[in-house]
């Protein structure tokens, strides 16, 4: 079966019909496919022209089958049917139909009840990070009968599969190979890597999809760069048939890192078991699923605005608070005295929008302040980590939630020490190397991992170590600590003083 890559554009061209419709006529049409979405233009409309017509009718349809001219079979799901315009001519009133939608099967008939049994992805990048190599190189030196040889040998590697018990399911971690080259001029071999997600029982293709968002996006946060799949492909679990599916990602960017040493966090480096880690998030993500997308988001964004970044990450800095650690002074019960004897005491003269406001802010009034959350959070971490990550004596700069307070509730108490420029820039970097570590002791990576990683020659944390040691030259004046070289003239005392007449 030919691949068709999700970031590709490609257009197929058939015949196009609705599975429920017996009889159903077969309607000319052309699918085109960008990585965003499926648009299907339509020769004619699936539903006849009859009764008032008003030119911008609106259709649903759960499935469209198609038979392509190179005899595939085809399906569109969840599609959105849009009038496109209306002809008149002698033979008679005919209006096409635009259809748009997020998904795509390649092979197969299937309705939106269709059940699967698995589905792997193909992850740009994951080859390297899972860094199992296979090739074996053998150098046979030159002899008087025979010159130079080298030979490679390149091993086919057994998938590897770790349980999810959760989602009574298991992972898959595969090498796939491609082979070119004549063998005469040239040979060429080129890894790629894959997740398989196998269920012990038939699911929804939704399902699969849900389990492959958790999934990469704990691979984003240890590899340090986004890990979306360019290639899906499933297997229809009553005929045991392959498809390919094309699907517009929530988070369609992709790993262009092309060493293992841009990678933040090698599989090699975790110090942790890869199941064990792997479990626990499929386990635990239900309590920070929201906080761990506007994190993600942020993460893998660039060329935010910088404090539209700043912003969001501390934002996502106390998403993964809330969803985490506790966040009440006290008591729900203990708190709700309280609430009532603070809205009672409201004076009567106070207009009632006034008194909603005021009522309102008493009831969230028993949540701790983002200072504490985020100093939780901090102090949740060893002290080596967290002087690496904020620099200095590793504290929370007051700095960051004053400078939040300003730019959300624009506190002119606040306005005197805001962070701005070079110096709001140099937080966000601090603070996406907290959020990344935060989620990376959350699944139990060891802290002697993090710090190796910390340390490592990604860019992320080489710029982290360059901060570290522009504060510390700043606090410690005349210090040679973290100089490349030292030069200094050095005079011969064999030599005549130059200035001796």
């Amino acid at each position: 079966m030919a691949k068709h890559l999700i970031p590709d554009p490609v257009d197929f061209v058939g015949e196009w019909f609705l599975p429920d419709k017996e009889n159903s006529h077969h309607i000319a049409g052309t699918l085109t496919w960008s990585s965003h979405r499926a648009t299907l233009q339509l020769h004619d409309s699936f539903i006849p022209l009859r009764g008032a017509i008003y030119g911008d009718e609106a259709h649903l349809y759960p499935a469209v089958h198609g038979i392509l001219v190179s005899s595939q079979f085809i399906t569109v799901l969840d599609a959105k049917g849009f009038a496109s315009g209306i002809n008149f001519g002698r033979a008679g009133v005919r209006q096409s139909e635009r259809l748009t939608s997020s998904w795509v099967v390649i092979g197969a008939h299937i309705v939106p009840q269709t059940l699967f049994s698995e589905i792997r992805v193909r992850i740009p990048g994951l080859q390297i990070w899972i860094g199992r190599s296979g090739v074996q190189q053998t150098i046979i030196d030159k002899t008087e009968d025979s010159p130079l040889s080298v030979i490679y040998h390149v091993v086919g590697l057994p998938e590897e599969v770790v349980e999810i018990p959760c989602v009574s399911a298991t992972l898959g971690w595969g090498i796939d190979r491609n082979f070119s080259g004549d063998l005469i001029s040239e040979i060429s071999v080129t890894s790629s890597a894959f997740m398989r997600i196998q269920s012990n029982s038939p699911q929804l293709l939704d399902w699969f999809f849900e389990q492959i968002g958790k999934a990469t996006t704990l691979l984003s946060f240890l590899a340090g760069a986004p890990m979306s799949p360019d290639h899906i492909s499933a297997k229809i679990a009553e005929s045991n048939v392959d498809v390919e599916v094309l699907v517009a990602l929530r988070e369609g960017k992709y790993c262009t890192h092309k060493h293992a040493h841009d990678f933040y966090m090698l599989r090699n480096n975790m110090e942790a078991d890869l199941g064990a880690v792997f479990a626990k998030w499929f386990e635990f993500y239900s309590s920070v699923d929201m906080a761990s997308q506007l994190a993600l988001s942020v993460l893998n964004s660039k060329d935010l605005w910088l404090h539209v970044e700043f912003l969001t990450l501390m934002q996502a800095l106390e998403g993964f608070h809330r969803a985490t650690m506790p966040g009440l002074y006290t008591s729900e019960n203990e708190y709700e005295p309280i609430r009532q004897a603070l809205s009672n005491a409201i004076p009567g003269i106070v207009a009632s929008d006034h008194k909603d406001a005021l009522k309102s802010r008493i009831k969230y009034g028993n949540e701790i302040s983002l200072r504490k959350r985020l100093v939780a959070l901090v102090e949740h971490l060893p002290l080596t980590l967290r002087k690496h990550i904020l620099g200095s004596d590793g504290a929370l700069p007051r700095s960051w939630v004053e400078t939040r307070n300003y730019y959300t509730h624009w506190d002119e108490a606040s306005r005197g020490i805001v962070l701005e420029g070079i110096e709001m820039h140099r937080a966000g970097v601090r603070m996406r190397h907290l959020l990344r570590v935060l989620y990376l002791d959350f699944v139990g990576i060891p802290c002697s991992a993090i710090d190796k990683s910390l340390n490592n020659a990604c860019d992320s944390s080489q710029y982290l170590i360059q901060l570290n040691n522009i504060e510390y030259r700043k606090n410690n004046p005349g210090a040679d600590s973290g100089a490349i070289m030292r030069i200094i003239d050095v005079i011969d005392p064999e030599s005549p003083d130059e200035t001796t007449p």
